[in-house]
Parts: C-alpha cells; structure tokens; sequence
C-alpha cells in the first residue's frame, strides 16, 4: 500500500491498516496534515522532523506522561477537561511519568553504567557475547537474527548492569518480548502487563542488592538504592517500577535494529561491499542508518498540562500530543530520499533516541551494541540471506519490528 492509495484523514494508529504498514500513512500526514487533530482521541499527532523537536524541546512540564507514554485507545476515547492530576508518589510511578525535577534526579541516580566512559569500558564484554552466539549459531546454519543473536546479547548485558546472572539473560528476554504486539481485547499495545510483571520479578534481586549494602559496585541497581525522595529511600518495588523503562528498552531495541539493519544492507549487494571495505571506519556510520531506518518505536505521547502552541497549533491542557518519531526519522524535509536505506547518509540531527528531557539515557549503550554486533557478524559471516517467507513483522501500534528473522549461512 503506497501513500498514493491512502489519505492523512484515515489516520488511526490502532486500526489494522496502520498497524500492518503504518509508513504509507506517515507520508500522507507529513504531505497534507502535519499536525492532525483526531476528534476520537482528543489529540494532535505530529509527523515531520522539526515539529517533533520543537514539541520535545519543552522542558518545563509543559508535556507529561500522566496518562502513559503508550496509552491504550480504551483511555483515550475518554477525553479529559483539563490536565490530568500529576501522579502521587505513592505508590511511586515509574521515572519517566515524573515532573522535573524529581524525573531528572531520577535519570541522574542510574545513568552512570550507560554513560560514554562505562559504554566503552562494555565494548569487549559485549564482542565476547557476540563471539560466544556465533560460536554456538553459525553451525546451525539457520537461526532468528533478532532474538538468537542480539536479543541474546542485550539482554546478558542488561543482566550484567541490574546484578542478575547471565544465564537467566534467555527467560527475561523470552517474557519481554511476549509483550510485543497488540492485545486482541483492547487493541492497543499488549506490553504493559509483562513490564508490570518484569518489575515485580526483579524486586528479590534489588532486594539482595540492598542486603549487600549497595556500594556503587552495581550501579544502575545501587544509584536507585541510594537515592532518596523527600528524604527517605525507595522500597524495593519503587526502585523496580522505577528501572523498568531502562531495563525493558535495554534488552528488546538494539537486537532489532541489528536484524532489520543487516537484512536492509544485504539486499543491497553495492552498499555491503562498501562496508566490508573496512569494517572499522564503515560499520559506526552504517549503525547510524541503521538506527535511523530501523528503529522499532512509531510513537510516544504526551499530556499538555498547560496551555501551548507547537506547530502552529494551539494545544489546551488535558489534550494529547502524540509525536510520530518513526515518521519525523523519514521526514523529505531532513533527509534526501529517505525511504532508502543509504549506510552512509549525512545525519547531522538526531531523533532516533528522543530529544529534550525525555532523551533516551541508553542512547550510547545502544549505539555501542549496534555497532559492535553488526560488526562482528560481518566479520564471521562472509555471505548470508534470510527466510523472508518465515519471518514475521506482527502488526502493532507501537513497536513495529521483525521479532522473527531467521538467517541461512551457506
């Protein structure tokens, strides 16, 4: 289906046709409505590169996530008359729902595993678990790309930075990605019930981390620990509800991007060959491509809690803003033809990770992931092709990826 034979009005980020392809849609909203009001839900949806930045650019609590960054369409049909009370403390929400400044003190306590000097010092653990996977996959000929190879290596990492023992790296990644797809009932994204349950199964290991005395040795774990609100510590289940987005994105984004990037430079012989040409000066701007092209995530939304304008448009406080970060990552107005894959394109501004207060802290740890794992595959593995007739992209409204990608080595 081509933006040709679809119209910005039939927008709809839960309806099938959507979910199925959603790019076409996102080319007719960026052509003729770039911000579309949809009266269903009360909210405005923006498609192109810099409205998106402008929208995120707020910083003041202008925009929040009290209703949830991934709402389903049963909540958003209810619309609200004002801006949403902010969540309460207790129970403690999750970082990300949080005004500044506490959401920022939030970020700061366990950011430090997953900035540019820790990212670095991870860079040979993570190419030993890349070798170690195609040590055991590569005999085999055939395997998932995404969930064999990279969902295998984030989430060793991941267990790695929350304290946890790499062998159980398989069963958390096996229960996050049962998440991925849409709930046949409420016809929104089904993930929320395993994040829910990924947060009350960590709790034994903050638990232990806390009866260890948390002395910075796990930090991401220990950060939280350590960290005080309003003068008193975090129970075990706040500092979980609290890793949870750092710990589920962890694991499920970079594998994806990985096996949807190397099937795109695969089936463009000319561009592989320039990579392989030196894998080491190539690979870090095809990994940014990748990442542009391949992203999983279509879309977050957003409170208004105060009346604005973005865009053009004014915005009263309860409404909705959504911004279509898959769409603005394919906006005409920032990138050449960008609905090709192109290893080398100039991308002198990026989306990819967020923008603003929201930005994503796992940015370098991802970057890094990418890079070494596209690497690596590319070294070990002269020639390859995929079973596109059993791989699988399933329809969703939120992270559209291929969860099955099997690979053949000759």
């Amino acid at each position: 289906m081509g933006a040709e034979t679809v119209t910005a009005l039939a927008y709809d980020p839960f309806s099938p046709a959507v979910m199925e392809n959603p790019l076409p849609f996102y080319k007719a909203l960026r052509r003729d409505h770039p911000v579309f009001y949809s009266e269903k839900y009360d909210a405005y949806f923006f498609s192109r590169f810099d409205d998106v930045l402008e929208l995120l650019s707020y910083v003041d609590n202008t925009f929040l996530q009290s209703e949830g960054p991934i709402p389903l369409p049963r909540d958003l049909v209810v619309h609200n008359d004002r801006a949403p009370t902010p969540m309460t403390m207790e129970p403690f929400p999750g970082g990300a729902h949080m005004m500044m400044p506490v959401h920022g003190d939030l970020r700061q306590a366990h950011i430090k595993p997953m900035m540019p000097r820790a990212v670095a010092r991870l860079r040979s653990f993570v190419r030993e678990l890349a070798d170690q996977r195609l040590d055991a996959l590569l005999p085999t000929k055939r395997f998932n790309l995404t969930r064999d190879y990279g969902g295998l290596v984030s989430a060793s990492v991941m267990m790695k930075l929350m304290g946890m023992p790499l062998e159980d790296a398989e069963r958390w990644l096996d229960l996050i990605n049962s998440g991925t797809g849409v709930d046949p009932e409420l016809g929104g994204f089904n993930g929320i019930p395993q994040a829910r349950q990924v947060a009350e199964l960590v709790i034994p290991w903050i638990e232990k981390r806390m009866e260890a005395g948390a002395d910075g040795s796990t930090p991401m774990v220990d950060g939280m620990i350590n960290y005080r609100f309003e003068g008193k510590p975090l129970t075990p289940a706040q500092v979980g509800r609290a890793l949870i987005c750092a710990f589920i994105g962890g694991i499920e984004t970079a594998p994806k991007i990985v096996a949807h990037g190397l099937m795109e430079l695969n089936n463009r012989p000319e561009q592989m060959a320039a990579v392989r040409a030196d894998l080491e000066a190539n690979v870090p701007k095809a990994a940014e491509e990748m990442i542009r092209y391949c992203a999983p995530a279509q879309w977050f939304m957003r409170t208004a809690h105060r009346e604005v304008t973005v865009a053009g448009q004014k915005i009263r406080p309860g409404q909705r803003a959504f911004y279509l970060v898959a769409s603005a990552l394919r906006d005409e107005r920032e990138f050449d033809n960008p609905d090709e894959f192109q290893w080398d394109r100039p991308i002198p501004r990026v989306l990819s990770f967020g923008h603003g207060v929201h930005y994503c802290i796992g940015a370098h740890l991802a970057r890094m992931e990418v890079q070494v794992l596209v690497e690596a595959f590319m070294q070990r593995v002269p020639t390859f092709s995929f079973d596109m007739k059993s791989a699988i992209r399933p329809p969703t409204n939120f992270q559209w990826a291929w969860t099955q990608l099997p690979v053949l080595i000759p």
